[in-house]
């Protein structure tokens, strides 16, 4: 009973907090408008910088018609990638004039077309920078299509048959059993939903062990927790804390999950369906508890939250690894790789939860992920009490591993 009245206490405290109410709608308003707002200077072409290149060409052809193309490729653009001035001659004779142009950076570098580029194709590229790969790529791609087009001049092939040769292939795509075509909205929310869910658990998760290791450092360092468990006992005010906070995530969770839900039936995507709300929320409790047996036991060993902060660092870096490789998920489901993180606990909901937006995954998966969970968080809430229960109480002494490793075996 003491337990359900603390958890009451914390979640009713800070579900009323202004600041997290600006946590809950302010987090996803400020992603939402990051990620806009990047993608329309991505695509409005703001912020980027006109890259200026040289080339020696001793075709004395191919350099003139590549800036015609690229003048015409990039017409509409008030700052294109990057400009072209040809000079015709020989390398040798240039090399010292451009290599001085490069190093006092009037450019960013410079291509040779060779003689023999017709027969040869080889382009040779002068920089003292690596970030010129798609500027290269770009000029290979428009250097090939001149070079196909003097082949097939040299022999004998008309325009038609070059039109008939050489053609786009367009992909429609649908849905199993459906006779509509997706529309290009549909396929990008469908891409890009498993992130959605993968970071709402991942925020929701680790939004309630930081609030847990908060309230348990405030408490430990102002000498509250000693009034606490003069009333309570120690496996009650553990639970407690971690049962109102949890509750207070899930509040967070319903509210995220209900926008998404709303949001889809709004523009007509069904990117939410009971099955993936039901799991959702499972690997969320299994999430928590697990992360919550950690962060209160790691509240209980330090002082100050900055101390417990390195401490759980380890643990932070361990659990963005699914956002690090959530496109590998996307595109390789069921590759070795993947399969194997999925069951590893610390990452588990989060790479399950890519698996399960996606439908690329099996009911047996499923179900032994979660037993390995509930496995996972009885020995980490077990493990955790025991550290709890010995140095909540222990102020002004730097605890020891072996010390650690005793009172888990006791």
């Amino acid at each position: 009973m003491n337990a359900w009245k603390i958890a009451w206490f914390e979640y009713r405290r800070r579900i009323r907090s202004k600041w997290f109410i600006i946590g809950t709608f302010g987090m996803p308003i400020l992603i939402l408008v990051i990620t806009l707002g990047t993608g329309y200077l991505a695509g409005s072409g703001a912020g980027i910088e006109t890259k200026h290149f040289g080339m020696i060409d001793e075709t004395a052809r191919y350099g003139e018609q590549l800036t015609d193309i690229l003048d015409k490729r990039f017409a509409d653009k008030e700052a294109p990638p990057f400009r072209i001035a040809v000079t015709n001659g020989s390398y040798e004779s240039l090399q010292t004039q451009f290599d001085a142009l490069v190093d006092d950076k009037t450019l960013d570098g410079y291509f040779v077309l060779p003689h023999d580029f017709l027969s040869n194709p080889t382009i040779r590229n002068y920089s003292r920078s690596s970030s010129n790969f798609r500027s290269t790529d770009i000029i290979k791609s428009e250097l090939k299509e001149l070079l196909i087009k003097e082949r097939a001049i040299n022999l004998d092939l008309s325009a038609e048959v070059l039109d008939e040769i050489f053609f786009d292939i367009d992909i429609a795509h649908f849905e199993v059993g459906a006779s509509e075509e997706r529309e290009t909205d549909e396929l990008i929310a469908d891409y890009i939903a498993p992130f959605i869910f993968m970071f709402l658990l991942f925020l929701g998760i680790f939004t309630g062990g930081q609030l847990l290791l908060r309230a348990v450092l405030e408490e430990r360092s102002s000498r509250v927790i000693e009034v606490l468990l003069s009333t309570v006992s120690y496996n009650e005010l553990m639970g407690g804390k971690i049962l109102g906070l949890g509750l207070l995530g899930l509040t967070q969770s319903s509210i995220y999950l209900l926008v998404s839900f709303f949001a889809g039936n709004y523009y007509e995507l069904s990117i939410l369906t009971p099955a993936i709300g039901l799991l959702y929320f499972t690997y969320f409790i299994l999430g928590y508890l697990l992360y919550a047996g950690i962060y209160i036991g790691v509240g209980a060993l330090f002082d100050s939250e900055q101390e417990a902060q390195q401490a759980i660092q380890i643990i932070t870096f361990i659990a963005i690894i699914p956002m690090v490789l959530w496109t590998l998920v996307i595109e390789n489901p069921n590759s070795t790789l993947v399969n194997v993180l999925s069951y590893i606990p610390l990452v588990t909901p989060f790479f399950m939860m890519i698996k399960i937006a996606i439908g690329e995954t099996t009911n047996i998966q499923v179900l032994t992920t979660i037993i390995l969970m509930m496995v996972s968080v009885y020995g980490s809430i077990r493990l955790s009490a025991k550290v709890f229960r010995t140095g909540i109480l222990l102020y002004g002494k730097r605890i020891t591993l072996p010390e650690i490793y005793r009172w888990i075996r006791a």
